[in-house]
């Protein structure tokens, strides 16, 4: 029976930069990972590749972890690995193939990558909602890949004890469309890591591309959705924001993110319409209180505005 083989290989920390303003510290990350004879080699070194990111974002943390509390910034531990997660930048990745006794190929991947202390300042200077958004992005991403890959190793066990010809048949196109579905995910994480940085042009070639790896993808929708709206194409965020709910129609965020666009746009109605949806999934989102708010107050219904306003203010202050 095949089998998954990860190895994690610590490498450590190899040398730090110092710059002017910034230190930039360089890791070494490892991962292997056995293909099956149908599998192809994009699909597995994608997948060593990811566990040597993995690797690398295990070691880069324990030195974010520092600078935080040089700065006595409270920062807990699901968010220290969210934040190294997002600023990590892989500056190399080397592959090596190789058969095994018993005719298995195994994909071993080494990543070289960069943390730079202004990125760490940079994160932490943002708003709480914001990095509390983008923990809830790492962290579901983190939940879909260990799903996956849980899944695909059961397909492979499943495999390894079919009889008929006709059942193996089945279990690799299950496998195969799993592998579509990491892929997609692998350019979901690198346009995440684009907009966290705020290049939303390139976050969205990589947003497009998980989706057509797998057009179910409504996080890949929702997070075009928002980098569309970061860049004021408020039709297309529209547009995906709207696609992101009729497959997940329980994510408050993308109803927020419907308002503003139409707020953008002056349709207060239709922009209140959708922070009424969002709040009703979300009642403690200060900023979304905030934004009907606004709304309220550019159609002249003051009363409602001041409630809203109120509303923000106290979640914010009850937050802190």
């Amino acid at each position: 029976m095949k089998r998954f083989l990860t190895v994690l290989l610590i490498a450590g920390n190899l040398f730090f930069m110092p710059a002017a303003s910034a230190e930039i510290k360089t890791y070494d990350g490892v991962g292997e990972y056995i293909m099956s004879d149908f599998e192809t080699f994009d699909v597995a070194q994608q997948r060593a590749k990811q566990r040597a990111e993995q690797n690398a974002c295990e070691q880069a943390g324990v030195y974010v972890e520092s600078r935080t509390e040089v700065r006595n910034a409270q920062v807990t531990k699901d968010e220290i690995i969210t934040m190294t997660s997002g600023i990590l930048k892989i500056v190399d990745v080397q592959y090596k193939r190789e058969i095994l006794n018993d005719n298995t190929t195994r994909i071993r991947a080494t990543v070289k990558a960069n943390i730079d202390s202004d990125d760490i300042n940079k994160w932490l200077a943002k708003g709480s909602g914001e990095r509390a958004t983008l923990g809830e992005q790492n962290e579901e991403l983190r939940r879909a890949n260990a799903e996956q890959d849980k899944q695909i190793a059961e397909l492979k066990q499943q495999l390894a004890n079919m009889k008929t010809q006709q059942d193996k048949e089945r279990i690799k196109q299950k496998i195969i469309d799993g592998d579509k579905f990491s892929l997609s995910e692998q350019k979901l994480k690198v346009g995440i890591k684009f907009g966290t940085s705020g290049d939303f042009n390139n976050a969205i070639t990589f947003y497009t591309k998980a989706i057509e790896l797998n057009s179910n993808n409504n996080y890949a929708y929702y997070l075009r959705a928002v980098a569309y709206k970061a860049l004021k194409k408020y039709k297309q965020a529209i547009e995906d924001y709207n696609k992101s709910i009729v497959l997940n129609p329980y994510n408050g965020n993308a109803y927020s993110g419907l308002g503003d666009c139409y707020r953008s746009l002056k349709n207060y109605d239709k922009a209140i319409e959708n922070y009424n949806k969002a709040l009703k999934i979300n009642p403690k989102d200060s900023l979304t209180y905030t934004s009907r708010g606004l709304c309220y107050q550019a159609i002249g219904n003051y009363s409602q505005a001041k409630a809203d306003f109120y509303k923000s203010d106290n979640l914010k202050n009850h937050h802190d």
